[in-house]
């Protein structure tokens, strides 16, 4: 495959290995003596929720992502990070329990050692991942603009497990050109197939293929191996016929315990942003104008609803397009939009079930208009309910502003379509947590 999801495995029980022996040299280290057991054993128990944390920090941070694994330059800063925030938390921890240990000088030379291990490990990895003898030779049968984009994806990258020796562009070509080339490729040494299934040609004659040959060839559907390294479908791919069947039936206990955790967690959230959300209500009020806006948006089965936020712009321009000229964020509003104050309120439209926390963003009614008339997939958004974070969120950082935008709204479905294929509470945390580390940094779209 692409990017082997048994790496990721290796490097989780890794990382948990190497904090574990970065304890024991910690220790040994300050004691200028081999731990003893029951001494390393005292200083272990409390450590152990110090160990999974910082497993959550990596993934937040990123150490676990396809993108960034490769990229030597910036793993040490990362580990460093995500190491220190944990010691920073560790520590505040530390000295709230009592415990029977005293970890400030431990705690400093854990992190030191670990930082070290972790990156030596983390570049053994990555030398041994992108080896080219580990490349598993590919052959790539379609066409179309994302089969063209995959390609050159894996043959201008050194972080993918395969190599696509040859690629089959079958548009133009007869079922005889198609099954000789696919032939040609096996016999030079492929050992997977890459095929297109949404063109029954291509199928048929993979299956063909790979019946008659006496090697033994995989064959990976396109449109899955696109989504494992894009983490979005091809638009021009996706069944949207079968995605639609496998949706409803089998997801309503995930639907209703999503719905109960939207719930629990909006009541958590109101009661704390409660305070910061009056004292900016306050100020804006002040400053002229109501506090609140309320804009429309459509929502699940296209259900039109009114979001609201604190008002950070001069004027609630509702999306029209000569407002928008006059229209500009005001000195509170660009604080609040830091901050992600302006957001709060939403809190009320998850409460009661217009927003989940977890969602593709709702769009403006003539938006939706606009793109459902070019994009014929854009409808599919609305199957599930909107949220106040989402796949599109976190990974597409060139996301429509604005008017109508139908080549950025393409590319942003994609994510969202994706999201609506795999949503699971896996896919859900994983937004939750990459949201939390955007809001953490004040980034993000």
């Amino acid at each position: 495959m692409a990017f082997n999801r048994r790496e990721t495995i290796i490097l989780l029980i890794g990382d948990f290995f190497i904090l574990v022996a970065s304890l024991w040299v910690a220790l040994l280290i300050r004691n200028l003596a081999i731990p003893a057991p029951r001494y390393f054993e005292a200083n272990f128990v409390p450590f152990l929720p110090m160990f999974l944390l910082s497993l959550v920090v990596f993934y937040v941070a990123g150490l676990y992502e396809k993108q960034t694994r490769p990229i030597r330059s910036a793993m040490g800063i990362r580990i460093f990070g995500a190491q220190a925030a944990t010691v920073a938390i560790a520590a505040i921890l530390f000295f709230i329990f009592p415990l029977s240990i005293a970890p400030k000088t431990i705690l400093v030379l854990y992190l030191l050692v670990s930082v070290l291990a972790e990156s030596l490990w983390r570049f053994y990895r990555m030398t041994r991942e992108m080896n080219e003898y580990n490349r598993v030779p590919a052959l790539l049968v379609g066409s179309g603009p994302s089969v063209l984009e995959l390609y050159e994806e894996v043959q201008g990258n050194d972080r993918y497990m395969i190599r696509f020796g040859s690629f089959v562009d079958v548009h133009g070509l007869t079922v005889e050109e198609v099954r000789t080339a696919m032939a040609k490729g096996i016999d030079a040494g492929a050992h997977l197939l890459v095929a297109d299934t949404i063109n029954s040609t291509t199928i048929q004659e993979a299956l063909s293929v790979s019946n008659r040959t006496t090697q033994d060839i995989a064959i990976v559907e396109f449109a899955s191996l696109y989504e494992e390294i894009f983490d979005r479908v091809p638009l021009e791919h996706l069944d949207v016929a079968q995605l639609l069947e496998s949706l409803p039936e089998h997801r309503s206990l995930y639907d209703a315990a999503k719905r109960l955790f939207d719930i629990a967690l909006a009541l958590i959230g109101a009661f704390i942003a409660l305070p910061f959300v009056v004292v900016a209500a306050v100020l804006l009020f002040i400053n002229g104008g109501t506090p609140f806006i309320f804009n429309e948006r459509i929502g699940r089965g296209e259900h039109i609803f009114r979001i609201v936020k604190l008002r950070s712009m001069l004027l609630n321009d509702h999306g029209d397009p000569e407002l928008q000229k006059k229209n500009h964020v005001t000195a509170i509003g660009r604080i609040l939009r830091k901050t992600r104050i302006d957001e709060l309120p939403q809190l009320w439209n998850v409460l009661v079930g217009d927003l989940s926390f977890i969602g593709p963003r709702p769009e403006l009614p003539n938006l939706v208009e606009v793109y459902e008339h070019e994009i014929p997939q854009y409808r599919m958004r609305h199957v599930v309910t909107p949220g106040l974070s989402g796949w599109a969120q976190i990974h597409d950082y060139d996301a429509p502003r604005g008017g109508a935008d139908v080549v950025r709204t393409r590319r942003k479905l994609s994510f969202d379509l994706y999201y609506l294929k795999h949503r699971s509470f896996g896919l859900d945390l994983a937004i939750a947590l990459k949201t939390l580390r955007a809001l953490l940094s004040f980034s993000g779209t």
